[in-house]
């Protein structure tokens, strides 16, 4: 959810809670307890959306991630035994094109570390024998290409996930939108008696019907920088 998001839905609670504090405003008033029962449903069905929300990004996050690490820490495994294999001949070109550290890799687009791990698969074919010295199999090296696919394989998952979450982030909105406006249209025209007849609740009321403002803090952001009310 974005910061405007959340201030709406504190704001949605706040009203809430304002009835949950003053039961007797809804004492034969069988229209206005069921108008607030029904946000509170709007509100639960957004705070649902907004956990399957956060599932779906963990889940984009740990699957990326994990294969992800697997495929660099294959990569490191063939660097390693080729720098040491270039250091030990001598060869300068072999030691240019495996030098590479893991904030290197780690810092690839997806795709280029795909390209780049089947570059390093290409270069360490001609040195197999070799590089059996510096503890680096032709499992090893093969593991370049079925970590490569493994991670490339991912692809159409993470994309799907991304697709769920940019659907759970429409739908929170629209809820929103409906709760909010079903607060204005409903809530509050059931209210306006009240201004008259109990001016002390009603002006209540329209202070938790503000939206506060409120954005994201820093440690050593300033209150009065970070905060404001408006209706």
């Amino acid at each position: 959810m974005t910061r405007k998001e959340i201030n709406l839905l504190n704001m949605l609670k706040s009203v809430v809670q304002f009835y949950t504090e003053n039961p007797q405003l809804l004492i034969g008033k069988p229209a206005l307890e069921a108008a607030v029962n029904r946000l509170k449903s709007l509100i639960a069905e957004v705070e649902a959306l907004e956990q399957a929300q956060a599932k779906t990004s963990k889940t984009e996050t740990a699957l990326k991630g994990e294969t992800k690490t697997a495929l660099i820490n294959a990569a490191l495994k063939v660097l390693a035994g080729l720098s040491a294999h270039a250091a030990a001949t001598n060869n300068t070109a072999l030691k240019m094109n495996a030098d590479f550290t893991e904030r290197d890799l780690d810092k690839m687009r997806d795709n280029a570390l795909i390209t780049k791990s089947q570059s390093f698969y290409e270069l360490a074919l001609p040195f197999a024998p070799e590089l059996g010295t510096w503890h680096v199999t032709q499992a090893d090296i093969d593991a370049l290409n079925t970590n490569s696919a493994a991670f490339k394989a991912k692809d159409p998952a993470i994309t799907n996930i991304k697709d769920r979450s940019a659907e759970a982030t429409a739908a929170i909105k629209a809820k929103l939108d409906e709760a909010y406006d079903f607060t204005k249209d409903s809530i509050d025209a059931m209210m306006l008696p009240y201004k008259m007849t109990d001016p002390t609740a009603y002006g209540q009321y329209q202070k938790v019907r503000q939206i506060v403002h409120i954005a994201a803090t820093h440690s050593k952001a300033k209150p009065s920088e970070d905060s404001k009310t408006v209706k």
